[in-house]
This record gives structure tokens, sequence and C-alpha cells, in this order.
């Protein structure tokens, strides 16, 4: 994994990059879970639901391996 920094403003707001916004499917506007861990904090979609999210995304043939990665990235 590729180590990523950001600033934190006064306001204590973080820029996420680009790329791990894309690659999460982190949209502006969308609420989004802070966890405490023991090695810092946790950033997670606040979403109920994953309908939707995989339309136009996967065919048949790979939709077993995207569904158990999806899976594993929104277990709390």
């Amino acid at each position: 994994m590729t180590t990523k920094s950001a600033k934190i403003s006064s306001k204590g707001q973080i820029t996420l990059p680009k790329d791990l916004r894309e690659k999460y499917h982190l949209i502006e506007g969308e609420e989004a879970i802070i966890l405490p861990t023991k090695e810092g904090v946790l950033i997670k979609h606040k979403r109920t639901s994953l309908r939707g999210i995989l339309s136009g995304k996967i065919d048949t043939k790979t939709f077993e391996k995207a569904l158990t990665k999806l899976r594993k990235e929104w277990t709390l």
C-alpha cells in the first residue's frame, strides 16, 4: 500500500487524494463515518445500502470477486 498524506486545515478538514476518492467511490457531499482505531482513524461510507454501486462496473465473470472485495471494504 502506498502511503498518502494530507494537511489538516485550521477548521480540522482534510482533503482526501483524488485517487483514493475514486478508488473508494467517495463523492462530494457524501457523509462518512469516522471510527477511532488503535492505529488512528478509519473513514468509511455512511451508506446503509450497496444497491446500485456495482451498476455498469462489473460483468458476470468478475461478479463474485468484486462482491467479496466490496464486502471486505464495507465491513465495520
